[in-house]
């Protein structure tokens, strides 16, 4: 009778599949644990917090003009600009103009054309996100005398600008209503490589052209 050794090397396989075996159920195991809705992965991770300063990945979209309104433009030749108004909406103590881009916000609660408050308020930046030039990039260029038309569909009112001044970022006297007719027009200014951030805002005011 012929005797046979059971094979080593058979032995060495069934233990190779049961290690394999447990690497993939330890692996499977593992994957439950990391996917974001599992309860013990929610309790280890804790809940993810918002970054705590913007960047210029946080910009707001730009907004689309309201195609059934009247088209609200600020024409500006000493500073080679003529943009589209929009409306820049108050955001608590503030107006929020992160999403302007190319366009002039009309800051709300501030006059329009023949409003009684008087002072049609309008911010625009100097350069976009991006660091391209906004709408009021040559706002600096304007001295006092100089033309500022605003229209509405197909009324226009033309202004003269009265001063050229800078204020504080919180000086909120040039946006106050007192019934004097006026232009407010703001942007920052003063840049400060040290805090990377404008020290002021530039302010434009313009009034009303009479015919005498």
């Amino acid at each position: 009778m012929n005797y046979r050794r059971h094979s080593k090397t058979t032995v060495s396989q069934w233990q190779m599949l049961l290690l394999l075996g447990g690497v993939i159920a330890i692996f499977i195991i593992w994957q439950s644990l990391e996917m974001p809705g599992n309860a013990a992965f929610s309790q280890a991770a804790g809940t993810p917090t918002m970054p705590d300063r913007l960047s210029r990945a946080d910009v707001l979209p730009t907004p689309t003009p309201n195609a059934s309104a009247p088209l609200r433009q600020i024409i500006v030749p000493a500073a080679q600009m003529v943009a589209t108004i929009v409306e820049a909406y108050r955001v608590g103590d503030s107006w929020e103009v992160r999403n302007l881009g190319d366009l002039v916000g009309h800051l709300a609660g501030t006059s329009w054309l023949g409003d009684a408050g008087g002072n049609i308020a309008l911010a625009g930046h100097v350069e976009d996100a991006e660091g391209k030039p906004g709408p009021f990039a040559h706002l600096a260029e304007v001295k006092i005398g100089d033309l500022l038309i605003l229209r509405e569909g197909q009324r226009q009112i033309n202004y003269r600008v009265v001063t050229v001044t800078h204020a504080a970022p919180d000086d909120i006297r040039y946006v106050s209503q007192d019934g004097h007719r006026r232009v407010t027009l703001i942007t920052c200014s003063d840049w400060d490589f040290k805090t990377s951030a404008y020290l002021s805002r530039l302010i434009t005011v313009a009034e009303p052209v009479t015919s005498k």
